[in-house]
């Protein structure tokens, strides 16, 4: 982003546009074949206007067999533009479609991929609004504004030549038009870039607002917040109206301007050939091509005018686009570039297949670890650990002090400021990084469940369990006879965060999901949380039971956890200290 800012006006356009080319390869064979029709109906076009002078004069000479051949002329051309329209539509949505997915599937995969801390700056309703709309915006522009220009091109050059082999003065008086057109409109577009991102991040504002207050309706509720909450929205809402009625403001004007150019070359030719009509030295049939000709000439004007508004917000689209393109990408062990979808998937399955192979059950190595996620102000500080492969360790200790920031370390979600954290197993040893998430099984705090089924959401863990396999997960964690007891059993419906099932519930799925995982690491952060002391325990016991015995790490505040960790380490102020297993009832009860 700082990059982009960085840039001068000129260099800054031309890299914008550059990008947007980048992304125009896969509709390069439309764009050849929109171009090519759009020259065609251009040519057509302008032969229409000889055409229609030609039948009229004929008419009124009253030269029948002239006529009929002219009629039958003009009626093959519209019969031609008639039934190329379906073919071209069909193509057009055919192009639109793929070109728009293409760009919205390479930016959703900068998203997945990219740096956790860094893309958290953006809110979740502005990436959405820049994969829809701005995508929209720019794919319209693409597959929209150059065969456009080249239709425009040839129909301004092919009408002039015919216009001023008929009138001189007029074609000249026409062109002139042109060009003061262009700069009205390009008056009016220099606040219309400022005016389009304004409105981008107001409809930011609008949706973020609708999305957070109904998925917590509750907490409005409850907290007696609706009149509030209306008055924020109608506050939105102003501020809505006013920039739609600048943007109104704006093109009134550059409408009116235009009209009025416009307005007063037709009234000259008009005059002209009346004038001429009634002297006897021009035709009728010859002022209504004039008349023709005039608007095939002024239209490209006025059109090329008009797309500079649009163009101008296309621009806009674009550095937004960019803005997160320019989000740091997660580095994978073997910098593996990342072109395309294809080579993403290649990429994780490899990943996937080397990691598995490289560690068994490997200890985690907190090697003189410092965190900061702003300057000069640690969570942690010179973090010495070995968490041997297998053992049961308890992270402890007051709210904010960095329980959950070193399990984001280890998930590689947030990098070390000073530091390292390693995996080893016997002789090797490797810093962590994103790859080896392959490695962990983790629920986190809070409802992590997605609408659709409960056998939807426990795949999210293992896409190709057996519904055995199913089954087991969910008895270890407590959750298969509330689940057997639902009208559709592994296939109920929730919704979103859970809905139509407990929190004790949705927590239960969250940790089964975790087991079908099956990884050497499983972490769970405050997983019991929601849990009555029975099924806490009876669950904790099940993870100590697991089969594959993996390394487990738990943040909790609950007591009953600490029993099954082989150590509990409790931070406190950026700092470590292990919990001796005699001082056990101490750190239980500062938990209560």
């Amino acid at each position: 982003m700082e990059n982009l800012k960085k840039l001068k006006p000129s260099k800054d356009l031309w890299v914008k546009i550059k990008w947007m080319g980048s992304y125009a390869k896969p509709a390069v064979p439309f764009l050849i074949f929109s171009i090519i029709v759009n020259i065609i109906f251009a040519v057509i076009g302008i032969y229409n206007v000889t055409v229609s002078k030609s039948l009229i004069d004929s008419a009124i000479s009253g030269d029948s067999e002239a006529t009929i051949r002219w009629l039958i002329i003009m009626l093959s051309i519209t019969l031609i533009s008639m039934l190329s329209s379906p073919v071209t539509s069909f193509i057009s949505t055919h192009s639109s479609t793929k070109l728009t997915q293409n760009i919205q599937r390479k930016i959703y995969q900068h998203i997945q991929c990219s740096d956790w801390l860094e893309q958290s700056k953006f809110h979740s309703v502005s990436l959405l609004t820049r994969v829809t709309s701005d995508v929209s915006n720019i794919s319209s522009a693409i597959l929209g504004t150059i065969p456009s220009l080249v239709s425009l091109t040839v129909t301004l050059v092919g009408s002039f030549y015919t216009l001023i082999s008929w009138a001189p003065s007029i074609a000249f008086a026409a062109v002139f038009i042109g060009p003061f057109l262009i700069l009205v409109g390009k008056y009016f577009s220099r606040k219309l870039k400022d005016l389009y991102k304004e409105a981008q991040e107001e409809d930011v504002k609008y949706r973020s607002f609708m999305q957070e207050s109904i998925q917590n309706i509750m907490i409005v509720k409850t907290f007696c917040m609706e009149k509030i909450n209306m008055h924020r929205l109608v506050e939105i809402q102003n501020n809505k109206y006013k920039i739609a009625m600048r943007n109104t403001k704006l093109s009134v004007m550059t409408s009116m301007s235009m009209s009025f150019c416009s307005s007063i070359a037709y009234f000259t030719i008009f005059t002209w050939g009346v004038l001429n009509i009634a002297k006897g030295v021009s035709t009728y049939g010859t002022f209504t091509g004039m008349l023709q000709l005039y608007s095939k000439v002024q239209a490209p004007f006025s059109s090329l005018a008009s797309m500079i508004p649009g163009l101008i917000s296309t621009i806009a689209a674009a550095e937004r686009l960019m803005e997160i393109e320019a989000i740091p990408v997660e580095k994978m062990a073997d910098e593996k570039e990342l072109d395309d979808i294809g080579s993403l998937e290649v990429a994780l399955d490899s990943i996937s297949s080397k990691v598995s192979s490289t560690f068994n059950k490997p200890n985690i190595v907190f090697d003189n670890v410092s965190f900061a996620y702003k300057a000069n102000n640690n969570i942690l500080n010179n973090i010495n650990l070995t968490i041997d492969a297998g053992e049961t360790i308890a992270f402890v200790g007051p709210s904010g002090e960095g329980k959950t920031t070193m399990i984001r370390l280890i998930l590689s979600l947030i990098n070390p400021t000073e530091g390292n954290i390693l995996l080893s197993e016997g002789n090797l040893v490797k810093e962590i990084n994103r790859n080896y998430r392959e490695l962990i099984s983790y629920v986190p705090q809070g409802n992590t469940l997605f609408p659709g089924s409960i056998r939807d959401n426990l795949k999210y863990g293992n896409p190709y369990a057996s519904d055995d396999e199913i089954k087991a997960a969910l008895k270890n964690a407590c959750a298969l006879d509330f689940v057997n007891e639902l009208e559709d059993g592994l296939d109920t419906m929730i919704g979103e965060k859970g809905v139509g099932i407990s929190e004790g519930q949705a927590q239960r799925i969250a940790i089964a999901r975790s087991f079908l995982r099956e990884r050497p690491i499983l972490i769970l952060d405050e997983a019991t949380s929601a849990l009555d002391p029975e099924t806490e325990v009876n669950v904790l016991k099940a993870v100590r039971a697991l089969p594959t015995k993996p390394t487990c790490i738990i943040i909790t505040h609950r007591p009953s956890a600490l029993n099954i960790c082989n150590r509990i380490i409790k931070l406190e102020k950026g700092n470590l200290r292990e919990v001796s297993r005699e001082s056990i009832l101490e750190v239980a009860s500062e938990l209560v």
